[in-house]
């Protein structure tokens, strides 16, 4: 990989900074999807992670790892090669990603409703409210996928 410009370094550090507000993660995670975001390749390996991030191997394949399970970068496999290589994932895996936490949190949810017993209780209360905007965000999330997917075949 080329060396990053100003421009670009400016873009990764922001990007790393957003992640660490947004999602809790490490600057160095953020530097690592903000390059696999601008990079011309079509994935990088660790060792050239490795390189631009200025990381070390296990530093930056922890990160990896934990990148690409909330869905932010995929593994890309080679043919003929052992090596690791990654590549920024698709827009709507981040839609997916949410999908899974919304799952998640229903499944809780639906235990803590076990939990809170029959009747009418402020916390059966609580906890059915939390249901209930579950359910409208995976279902408003399918509506919102749909219809992005229309929208990206017609580019």
């Amino acid at each position: 990989m080329e060396r990053l410009n100003t421009e670009q370094q400016q873009f990764v550090e922001e990007v790393a900074r957003t992640c660490e507000q947004m999602f809790g993660l490490s600057r160095t995670a953020g530097r690592l999807w903000g390059v696999l975001l601008i990079c011309e390749q079509e994935h990088l390996s660790i060792e050239e992670l490795m390189e631009c991030l200025g990381a070390s191997r296990g530093s930056v394949s922890t990160l990896a790892r934990l990148l690409e399970s909330i869905g932010l970068i995929e593994r890309v496999m080679v043919r003929g090669e052992r090596r690791h290589y990654y590549r920024a994932a698709d827009p709507q895996s981040l839609v997916e990603a949410e999908l899974t936490n919304i799952k998640t949190l229903s499944r809780m949810m639906e235990a803590g409703m076990r939990v809170a017993g029959k009747g009418r209780s402020r916390a059966r209360t609580r906890i059915t409210d939390y249901l209930d905007l579950m359910q409208f965000l995976s279902d408003e999330y399918a509506a919102l996928t749909a219809r992005w997917m229309k929208k990206k075949d017609k580019k």
